[in-house]
């Protein structure tokens, strides 16, 4: 266990104070990613992204836990040690997850690439469209093994990636592209009309890069140290190809 001792999470009182900050990060982070999006993608196509994305991922995640068919197996979340209101037994924190990270791969995916953001949803290039999804789905590698940790959920039958089904990595991947294929045949034309905004234009995607690097102290921390190792790599990838793009 190394230096790490787990705690009871639901009594432990730092715990909860920091479950308190978890969600004005998430907040935060939403309303910024809503600010972004007005600008770079126009308001009615970050209404249909927001719409599609919370309801396809909600109905993945009912299916999932009730079925085990969408995420490697049956699971239930711990609504104790998940924060915030829930729907149908999946915390409302999780949709609102799914849109944010699935917004933030899609902008690292244009900036690596250089693409338009605008024109690679539009042009439902499948091939382009699942750069992003693999993308999410090497993060989940980081992000599930932390949260299983933390008992937020778990699946009946535990996994061998620590307590992870394999499936549930496909399960990431179908739900994003999905959510990107739907995303490109409701897509509407825009062009930005706001001036001295490049400066965040690929912020989201930054970020991005970022909560892998945060994501491995608490794999480290918890002994999750090929999560943790295989975090620092992924921060390290990401800067080396938009160093040399």
């Amino acid at each position: 266990m190394g230096k790490f001792k787990r705690q009871k999470y639901n009594l432990d009182e730092n715990y909860k104070k920091a479950e308190i900050v978890r969600i004005f990060q998430v907040l935060f982070l939403l309303l910024f990613l809503l600010f972004q999006g007005y600008i770079f993608w126009g308001i009615l196509n970050l209404a249909i992204f927001i719409i599609i994305t919370f309801l396809v991922s909600m109905l993945m995640e009912i299916i999932g836990e009730k079925s085990g068919i969408t995420f490697g197996g049956k699971y239930r979340y711990n609504l104790n040690l998940t924060p915030g209101p829930s729907l149908f037994s999946i915390p409302i924190l999780i949709p609102l997850a799914w849109i944010i990270l699935i917004y933030m791969s899609y902008n690292l995916f244009c900036f690596i690439g250089n693409f338009n953001v605008i024109e690679i949803i539009m042009e439902r290039n499948i091939k382009l469209l699942i750069v992003p999804c693999i993308m999410l789905v090497l993060l989940d590698f980081i992000l599930d093994p932390i949260a299983v940790d933390e008992k937020r959920w778990e699946w009946n039958i535990k996994g061998n990636y620590y307590g992870v089904p394999l499936l549930n990595f496909f399960g990431w991947f179908i739900n994003s592209l999905i959510i990107l294929l739907l995303l490109s045949y409701f897509f509407l034309p825009f062009e930005i009309q706001a001036i001295n905004v490049e400066n965040i234009k690929y912020l989201p995607g930054v970020i991005f890069i970022f909560i892998h690097l945060a994501a491995s102290r608490p794999c480290f921390e918890r002994d999750l140290n090929f999560a943790g190792y295989f975090a620092i790599i992924l921060t390290l990838a990401y800067v080396v190809l938009l160093t040399i793009k």
